[in-house]
C-alpha cells in the first residue's frame, strides 16, 4: 500500500480566505492555534459595500487573534465592477465577488505560491516540462496529478500505482470510475509552494453539516491549491456556540446576524440572495435597500436597458423583477419568503469555467 503522502505542518502555510463573518474568524482562529502566527496569513477582499460593523468586528479580530488581517481593495464597489464590466450581476453570474474577491485573491494566490514540489521528497516540479496524468470528474471536470518522476525512481508502490491508472486509462478511458480511483491514490503527490518549499493551504469556514455542497464546488475551484477546513473537524461549532465564545471575551457578533441575515457579507445586499433577503434587507435597513434600487435604475440608464438583478417566475413565465417594483409590492403587503440559510458562494462559484480556472 503507497504511504499516504501528506506534507507535515510545520511544512505548511495557511492562507485563510477571510470575509468578515463569524464562520472565517473561527477558521482563522484555529489555523493559528494549530499553525502558529508565522505559518498563517488572513486575507480579506473588501467590496466596499460592507456593513460599518464589520470593520469593527474585524479590528476586534485582529486584537484577540493579534494577527493582522491582509486587505484587498480594488477601489471599485460592486456597483462599481458592474458598471465597469457593463454586466448587472444577478443569481447566475456575480462579477462583483469574481472581480472583488476571486480573482485577486487567487491572483495573489498563483505569485505567492509559484512553484511546485513533491510533498515525499522535496523535489522541485516544472510546469512547463514535467510530467501529469489527467482524468474527467462525474461532472466533466479535468482532474489533473503531477508525477514526481523521482519518486518513480526511489519508492516502487508509488510507481506501481502510476503504472496501475496508466493501463486503467488505456483500457477504460479516462472518464471512468475506474481512473478516478485509482488516480486518487497519487492524488496530492506534488503541491504548490513557496520559494521556501512550504506547501498551501487554502482554508474555508465551511462545515460539513451545511456546507457539503459548497465544500465539493470549493475545492473543485481552487484546486490545484489544497483546501482545509477546519470547521468540519471536531470539536463542531455552530454560529450561536462562536458567538457565545465571542461574548465571554467581551467581543460583539456583527450586528448583521442580530438583524436576521445568515452572513456578514456586502451589507446583507447580494445578488445571489434572492427575493426573500432583498425583501429582509427592505424592512431591516430601509435606507441601504433605496440606494441600492436607486444604483440600479442609474445602471439602467447607463446600460440603455431594462436589466434587473431579480427574476421572478409568475404563471410559468420568467420575467424581470426591479428592486424598486419589489419594494412597492412588499409595502402594498405582498408577503416574500425569506431564506436565511442561502448559502454564501462568494469563494466558490457554481461553475468553477465562469472564472476561466486554468492548473
Amino acid at each position: 500500500m503507497i504511504k499516504s503522502a501528506v506534507p507535515g505542518d510545520d511544512e505548511i502555510i495557511c492562507i485563510v480566505m477571510y470575509g468578515g463573518g463569524l464562520t472565517s474568524y473561527e477558521a482563522a482562529r484555529r489555523a493559528i492555534n494549530r499553525f502558529g502566527h508565522d505559518n498563517v496569513e488572513i486575507w480579506f477582499a473588501d467590496t466596499r459595500t460592507e456593513d460599518d460593523d464589520l470593520y469593527r468586528f474585524n479590528r476586534d479580530v485582529e486584537k484577540i487573534l493579534e494577527h493582522k488581517i491582509k486587505v484587498f481593495d480594488q477601489g471599485l464597489d460592486v456597483w462599481g465592477i458592474f458598471r465597469r464590466e457593463r454586466f448587472l450581476g444577478n443569481s447566475r453570474v456575480d462579477p462583483c465577488s469574481k472581480f472583488l474577491k476571486r480573482v485577486p485573491l487567487r491572483q495573489e494566490l498563483e505569485k505567492t505560491f509559484s512553484k511546485w514540489a513533491c510533498v515525499e521528497c522535496n523535489t522541485y516540479w516544472s510546469k512547463e516540462s514535467g510530467k501529469y496524468i489527467e482524468v474527467l470528474d462525474v461532472d466533466g471536470t479535468s482532474l489533473k496529478e503531477a508525477i514526481c518522476e523521482n519518486c518513480l525512481l526511489l519508492n516502487e508502490d508509488y510507481l506501481a500505482s502510476v503504472n496501475t491508472i496508466r493501463m486503467t486509462i488505456d483500457t477504460d478511458g479516462n472518464n471512468s470510475s475506474k481512473a478516478r480511483s485509482h488516480l486518487k491514490k497519487i492524488e496530492r503527490r506534488v503541491e504548490r509552494c513557496n520559494f521556501n518549499g512550504k506547501f498551501a493551504r487554502v482554508v474555508l469556514g465551511m462545515d460539513n453539516i451545511e456546507d457539503c455542497d459548497r465544500m465539493h464546488r470549493a475545492m473543485a475551484y481552487w484546486r490545484p491549491f489544497v483546501n482545509w477546513f477546519p470547521l468540519a473537524e471536531s470539536p463542531f461549532k455552530n454560529k450561536t456556540k462562536i458567538i457565545e465564545d465571542l461574548r465571554s471575551i467581551g467581543i460583539a457578533e456583527p450586528r448583521l446576524y442580530g438583524a436576521g441575515f445568515a452572513h456578514n457579507n456586502c451589507g446583507g445586499f447580494c445578488v445571489k440572495a434572492g427575493i426573500g433577503q432583498m425583501v429582509h434587507l427592505w424592512k431591516t435597513l430601509p435606507e441601504r435597500y433605496i440606494e441600492h434600487e436607486r444604483q440600479e435604475l442609474e445602471f439602467q440608464k447607463f446600460i440603455g436597458d431594462k436589466v434587473t438583478i431579480l427574476r421572478e417566475t409568475k404563471n410559468g413565465e420568467k420575467r424581470n423583477l426591479s428592486l424598486r417594483e419589489l419594494r412597492i409590492r412588499a409595502e402594498a403587503g405582498e408577503e416574500f419568503r425569506f431564506n436565511k440559510g442561502t448559502a454564501c458562494a462568494c469563494l466558490n462559484p457554481t461553475s468553477p469555467e465562469v472564472d476561466e480556472i486554468s492548473w
